[in-house]
């Protein structure tokens, strides 16, 4: 479905009409957050669209051939000292030689290894125009015994690009809860729905009840009752090398060799502790949570239809139109020859065969193949999630510092970069409904 966005959101302004899964569009609409677009205009903005990836084409074509004739034109202005500006252009300002990504990292890497003169000057400079702070509170060495002191923080917009290709990157976040942080730590309460209730009460509005009431008789009074969740702001770092004939020549081309790397290394370390996470030191991921329901498989190292049954009944009901299949890739060949109650291929095209390419649907819910899941015959190989109900908090403050120590030898620059970040469910164990006996979880897995 098409949704039209009534505020910011993943990088995307309001305003901007976006495609999305129907159940996603569905969430994104009752949060407020989007409107849906009536089916005329959906079949505009698709022609739009189509328009758009064309001359997206042409423009690609036509840009490698502006970028060749630059570099040339670089290179021949460096022959003659006072002309050897280099020349970065890009859209809106962004690739200006002024304020860059590749600008800021290379002043970056002479405040953390330049002569005292050039440091306290690129240092000034990061301050002034990126407003961008020290931060002295990062591990030390990079690897041998000159090595940085601390980092600098990663201005808000080069953050916000950075995080919109770990979102593009990332099934997880794109459908999580994501909420800023300021501090180091986060508290904040939420509504109790896992506490058992007496038969007949429903769990999902924290203990308040309704009754039926005779007139002129006094009413029942109940309270609800919530619960505090903590996130502290743990620490993923990395580090990159880059050549520095590359950092000498060119900014941007810098810029985008590490905008790329570092954003897609953050995406994957991210979705993998979301995933999987033991919750010390790192996020609480779905598998490891109190809250996800195992499911016992009904025959060893296999996965039959009854399983997928077993699992979409264990879901939240709330959860069934926001949910995700994830799915260990050596899960493949059992998936391809899954059949359901009328013996027919599940994810197989009834009128092509396996002419055309897998539907990666599952009783209407989207498909995630991901390494990030055990193997088939482990404990969540296969596992049904609701990522709306897991909350992601982002301290806002990735950092960057550079070495040349680390790989002196091969001339090579040396990027650390820092991210800190947690996440949890936001329920603590399963839900029993109101009948007593039956438990249910927005993360079941098959065990």
């Amino acid at each position: 479905m098409f949704v039209q966005l009534k505020k910011d959101f993943l990088g995307k302004p309001a305003g901007e009409r976006i495609e999305i899964a129907d159940g996603d569009g569905a969430a994104l609409i009752q949060q407020g957050i989007g409107e849906a677009i009536a089916p005329s205009e959906a079949v505009n903005q698709l022609m739009t669209k189509a328009m758009a990836a064309a001359s997206a084409k042409i423009s690609e074509s036509i840009a490698a051939t502006i970028d060749a004739a630059l570099l040339k034109f670089k290179e021949a202005q460096a022959q003659a000292q006072k002309h050897a500006v280099p020349m970065i252009f890009g859209e809106g300002g962004h690739g200006d030689v002024k304020r860059n990504f590749g600008d800021w990292l290379v002043k970056v890497a002479t405040a953390c290894i330049g002569k005292p003169r050039q440091a306290g000057e690129a240092a000034a400079a990061l301050e002034k125009e990126y407003s961008t702070a020290f931060s002295p509170w990062q591990k030390a060495a990079l690897g041998e015994s000159s090595g940085v002191t601390g980092g600098y923080t990663v201005p808000p917009d080069f953050y916000q690009q950075l995080l919109a290709i770990a979102a593009e990157d990332s099934f997880f976040r794109q459908r999580a809860f994501v909420q800023p942080m300021a501090s180091a730590t986060l508290q904040f309460p939420y509504l109790d729905i896992t506490t058992i209730q007496s038969a007949g009460v429903s769990p999902f509005f924290g203990g308040v009840q309704a009754y039926w009431t005779a007139e002129a008789q006094t009413r029942t009074e109940t309270e609800p009752q919530f619960k505090m969740m903590e996130l502290k702001a743990q620490e993923l770092s990395g580090y990159s090398v880059s050549s520095n004939v590359l950092l000498q020549d060119a900014a941007f081309g810098l810029e985008k060799f590490l905008y790329t790397l570092f954003g897609k290394a953050v995406a994957w370390y991210e979705q993998y502790a979301f995933l999987q996470g033991k919750g010390v030191g790192k996020p609480l991921g779905v598998l490891n949570a109190p809250a996800t329901i195992s499911v016992n498989r009904n025959t060893a190292s296999t996965v039959k239809y009854v399983d997928i049954a077993t699992l979409f009944a264990k879901l939240l009901p709330g959860s069934i139109n926001r949910a995700v299949w994830v799915i260990s890739p050596t899960v493949i060949p059992q998936l391809l020859q899954l059949q359901d109650g009328a013996s027919r291929a599940i994810f197989i095209s009834i009128d092509q065969g396996a002419v055309k390419p897998p539907i990666w649907k599952l009783l209407g819910l989207p498909v995630q193949i991901t390494e990030m899941v055990p193997p088939l015959g482990t404990k969540g190989d296969v596992m049904l999630i609701d990522c709306s109900n897991y909350v992601i908090g982002d301290r806002m403050a990735l950092e960057v510092a550079a070495s040349e120590h680390v790989n002196f030898l091969k001339n090579q620059m040396t990027w650390r970069f820092v991210q800190r970040v947690d996440g949890q469910p936001w329920m603590d164990k399963p839900v029993t409904l109101q009948d007593g006996t039956t438990q249910v979880s927005a993360f079941v897995a098959l065990n």
